[in-house]
């Protein structure tokens, strides 16, 4: 998992870092408000049809086609959640994919996150990735994480339910294929965060 940081230089363009993140990360998911449907990642950004799970029907898949021919839009995600201070903190950000599976993974967390008593009360999950295996598809390899619960905290301001603000930049970054080395080897496990650790 990458941070994608935007930023503006003395010249006035827009520069885009990337941070790894992926064996030390801890963030605030609001699953409660997950995102579901069609996506289409473009060199211009993602485009979106997406729902808030349970609240509204998925719509039905755009007819669009990409240069092969291929349906342009596919099954995917979205999330905000808030990074722990350790892993840059600041504004809500969002988690998508359309990665199959990175999506089996992110129902596997959607369903605990469904199941503990802790949701029912109206707490968020804070929560980690455990592991990453990676997953050959045809030429390429995704990257298959598996999320873990480690705490619950009340749901913090700034992921306010559905009227959250997502901080956008300026330009939208491109947001097409990348391809990224492995996830490196954490030399040591995060302490667990709690409420303390974000904001």
């Amino acid at each position: 998992m990458f941070r994608v940081d935007r930023a503006q230089g003395g010249d006035g363009t827009w520069h885009t870092d990337k941070v790894e993140i992926t064996n030390t990360v801890q963030m605030v998911m609001d699953l409660a408000n997950i995102r579901v449907g069609w996506i289409n990642y473009t060199t211009q950004g993602p485009v979106r049809r997406l729902v808030t799970l349970g609240k509204e029907p998925i719509p039905p898949r755009p007819d669009d086609k990409n240069a092969e021919g291929k349906p342009a839009f596919k099954q995917g995600f979205e999330v905000q959640l808030l990074l722990d201070k350790n892993s840059g903190g600041g504004v809500p950000r969002v988690f998508g994919s359309a990665a199959g599976c990175v999506i089996e993974a992110m129902d596997a967390l959607h369903d605990a996150f469904s199941a503990a008593p802790e949701s029912k009360a109206g707490k968020l999950p804070i929560v980690k990735i455990a592991s990453v295996q990676p997953v050959k598809s045809g030429q390429s390899t995704n990257y298959k994480p598996s999320f873990a619960i480690v705490n619950w905290m009340d749901r913090p301001a700034p992921l306010a339910g559905e009227a959250a603000a997502v901080a956008s930049p300026s330009t939208a970054p491109s947001t097409g294929s990348t391809i990224v080395p492995p996830p490196t080897v954490a030399p040591q496990p995060a302490p667990l965060a709690d409420a303390n650790s974000f904001g």
